[in-house]
C-alpha cells in the first residue's frame, strides 16, 4: 500500500482526534498510551487544532490515495533532543511499513538531534521494531502511571552529523 507522509495541518484536528481517539481504544492502547480516553475525548475543539497545527510539536500521518489516514507519529522539541510520542498504526495498515515511513519522518525531522521516545515494557513487538530503526536503551525508565509494578524503558537514536 502507498502512503503519503506529511505534517498534520490545523484543519486537520478532526481526523486527528478520530485516529487519536481509536489508538486509545484499541486493545494495544494500556501499554501504548498514558492519556486516558476519558480525558482525550474531553478536549475541545481548540486542543485538538493546537495539536494539529505543528510548531515545536508536530505529529506525522500517513494518508492513502482515497485520503484514509492509516497512523501517526507524533514528535516534539525539548533540550536539545527530539521525542517521539504517540505512535499508532490502525490494525489493518499494521505490517505495511507505514510505521517505518513515519519514523523515518520523525528522524528526518530530528534534523541530527537526538531522537527519544519510551516503550511500554509489554510491548516488545514495538521495542523490536524500535532496535530495528537503531534505537538502543539509555538505562532511563518510568513507572507506569497506572500500575507502579511496570515500566517504560527510554531508548534512543543518536545520529552522526557533520
Amino acid at each position: 500500500m502507498a502512503y503519503t507522509i506529511r505534517q498534520t495541518r490545523r484543519e486537520d484536528w478532526r481526523q486527528l482526534r478520530e485516529l487519536r481517539l481509536a489508538a486509545l481504544q484499541d486493545p494495544v492502547a494500556p501499554v501504548a498510551f498514558y492519556e486516558p480516553y476519558e480525558e482525550a475525548v474531553r478536549l475541545t475543539r481548540g486542543d485538538w487544532e493546537r495539536r494539529a497545527s505543528g510548531g515545536r510539536r508536530v505529529t506525522f500521518i500517513g494518508e492513502t490515495e482515497d485520503g484514509v489516514w492509516g497512523g501517526m507519529v507524533g514528535a516534539y522539541v525539548r533540550d536539545g533532543m527530539v521525542y517521539v510520542i504517540g505512535v499508532y498504526m490502525l490494525p489493518e495498515h499494521r505490517g505495511t511499513g507505514l510505521a517505518r515511513e513515519l519514523m523515518i519522518a520523525a528522524i528526518e525531522w530530528a534534523g541530527g538531534q537526538e531522537v527519544r521516545l519510551r516503550v511500554h515494557e509489554n510491548n516488545p513487538r514495538a521495542a523490536r521494531f524500535y532496535a530495528s530503526l537503531g534505537f538502543r536503551p539509555t538505562g532511563e525508565t518510568d513507572t507506569d502511571p497506572r500500575d507502579p509494578a511496570l515500566h517504560a524503558y527510554e531508548l534512543a537514536l543518536r545520529t552522526v552529523t557533520g
